[in-house]
């Protein structure tokens, strides 16, 4: 099987030559798993000189169409000769797969592009009814300096048009939570955790349905209501290294912000997460930040995770870091920023393309996919053993200026 691509101004067009069948089905696969991950959602195969298609590549076949239809992309055959179209026929995919090319749906005009740094961005105003504002919740400092106990543990819901990030669980109260207190993330409607009671514990969420609403047992964080007045869809250059740190991003981020401090959630296909988790809950005692001990309570990222990954984020930013705040707000790559960011990772899919709407996209990822972890991001930064920063490839975001940020 040969396989060439020819680009297209709207679509990328793969020419087959040769059979697809068991021995070159995953060949295929692999070419256009290469091809979407690069950014291309509407591929389509040139079938003129496949003269077989297997049972195993038609599910190939039928799994991209899925995959792509799902994120508002497209897969199509054109030109299929005649034995191919008599296979397609057979199995009755060709209605689905099988395109007519001579008149292709134009899609809608993007904004302009930006480029700033190794990325580019467009930015999609959005309707505000609610503008922005966060509560700063608890006390970070306990976490190294006497820990935590029940009376600093309040319960904070996260309805659709809250977001929030910090320690907390899941649970009845504090004493149920007692032993399972870890890093946990909110955005439209959703709430993660992930529970330090056990090591191998993967994590839990709760997602809005009727009067179930998520409510995690808190013992810090910042905790945000509103709307985003902006979408933003981010690209790195594919002449660069192909990847934008978090920080870099961030820092865009807060620049399309136009506000001192800002809130975002991001959506993005991950080349490597940079972050810390915690292996015990911090109502068991004081975080040690000595050598050994600290090993025991944080567990922390020697090398890039979640390769190949979608990611979750929220975070809050700032430049000048107001004084309520300095004990949320962390230095980023270059000390140029202040953040505190969270994520959850799942198994790899493609951004949807486009202007896409915050809550049923946050929502709409929970109804597909399971976290398989959820993370403190942080940079490395260390000299020589440090592994540098989260890297992304491409993804939407929502961001907007804090109108307030105040301790609760």
């Amino acid at each position: 099987m040969n396989i060439t691509e020819h680009p297209g101004p709207d679509r990328l067009e793969l020419r087959l030559v040769g059979r697809l069948d068991a021995t070159w089905a995953s060949h295929v696969e692999d070419a256009i798993e290469t091809a979407i991950r690069a950014g291309s959602h509407r591929i389509v195969l040139n079938f003129a000189e496949v003269d077989y298609i297997s049972s195993l590549g038609l599910r190939v076949l039928l799994s991209h169409y899925k995959q792509l239809k799902a994120v508002n992309g497209s897969l199509s055959i054109c030109e299929p000769c005649g034995p191919a179209l008599t296979i397609l026929k057979a199995a009755g995919l060709a209605s689905v797969l099988v395109a007519d090319l001579a008149v292709p749906a134009a899609p809608p005009a993007p904004p302009s592009a930006i480029t700033r740094g190794a990325a580019v961005y467009q930015a999609y105003p959005q309707r505000v009814a609610t503008p922005l504002t966060c509560r700063l919740v608890g006390d970070p400092a306990k976490l190294a300096a006497g820990g935590f106990t029940d009376a600093d543990v309040t319960a904070q819901t996260f309805a659709t048009g809250t977001f929030g990030i910090g320690l907390g669980a899941f649970g009845d109260s504090s004493a149920d939570c007692h032993d399972r207190f870890g890093e946990f993330l909110a955005a439209g409607g959703c709430a993660m955790t992930l529970p330090t009671n056990d090591r191998q514990a993967l994590p839990d969420y709760v997602v809005e349905q009727g009067t179930l609403v998520p409510r995690v047992h808190t013992l810090y964080g910042l905790i945000g209501a509103g709307d985003f007045p902006t979408m933003v869809r981010f690209d790195a250059k594919a002449d660069g290294a192909g990847v934008v740190g978090l920080s870099a991003l961030v820092d865009a981020l807060l620049e399309v912000s136009t506000g001192a401090v800002a809130a975002f959630v991001v959506l993005a296909e991950t080349a490597g997460l940079v972050g810390a988790t915690l292996r015990r809950s911090p109502m068991t005692g004081p975080l040690s930040l000595e050598l050994p001990d600290v090993r025991d309570w944080l567990s922390f990222t020697t090398e890039r995770t979640a390769e190949r990954s979608l990611s979750l984020i929220v975070g809050v930013a700032a430049r000048a870091v107001p004084d309520a705040a300095r004990a949320f707000l962390r230095p980023m790559k270059g000390d140029a920023v202040h953040a505190h960011v969270h994520a959850a990772q799942f198994p790899y899919r493609p951004v949807q393309q486009g202007e896409l709407p915050f809550g049923r996209t946050v929502a709409d990822l929970l109804t597909t996919a399971t976290p398989a972890t959820v993370m403190h991001l942080m940079p490395d930064t260390r000299p020589y053993e440090g592994v540098g920063d989260t890297d992304l490839v491409r993804g939407a975001c929502w961001v907007g200026p804090l109108a307030t940020l105040s301790a609760s």
